[in-house]
């Protein structure tokens, strides 16, 4: 991809955070066929091609780090978001496979769930009821990320689960 060899032209790559926000409530039965592969495209493809192409980035230097962002959806698939859940359940199925096949390497891959931050943006009424450390904060978010990305070979997180 065009984007990381931009990106590496004049320093070394150390993380890569794949974040994909995009969800569409939709129940199963108004979910087709195009909807559910643009959930999938999205999200566990897009894991792949970012995931893929950031491995071949960080093994020559045999250390990194590789974050792909979840939803609490892989876990509890409720309607009308079965499609979007299904697209996540891959995604995380993706980073455990890489973290198996390329921790051995030196590149730390971990899946971060996120619940609660698109909250802001779609549901105002509900944010202003919750206070505020009742959503999570985008510093905190970003905080956690780079704490794994500082753990040693040794010791690695695989999962992280952030709520408010």
């Amino acid at each position: 991809m065009r984007l990381f060899d931009l990106a590496t032209q004049f320093h070394d790559l150390e993380v890569v955070a794949c974040n994909v926000d995009r969800n569409t409530s939709a129940p199963l039965l108004e979910t087709y066929q195009n909807l559910f592969e643009q959930f999938w495209r999205q999200n566990c493809l897009a894991g792949f091609l970012v995931g893929q192409e950031a491995v071949k980035h960080l093994l020559p230097r045999q250390q990194g780090s590789l974050f792909f962002t979840g939803a609490p959806a892989y876990l509890r698939a409720c309607p009308p978001f079965t499609g979007f859940a299904a697209a996540k359940a891959g995604l995380r199925a993706l980073a455990q496979g890489m973290a198996r096949e390329f921790g051995p390497q030196g590149i730390h891959v971990a899946h971060v769930i996120i619940d609660g931050d698109r909250a802001r943006g779609q549901f105002a009424q509900f944010v202003s009821t919750k206070g505020e450390d009742g959503l999570l904060q985008l510093k905190a978010i970003a905080e956690i990320y780079w704490q794994p990305h500082c753990q040693h070979n040794s010791a690695r997180t695989q999962e992280l689960d952030l709520r408010p």
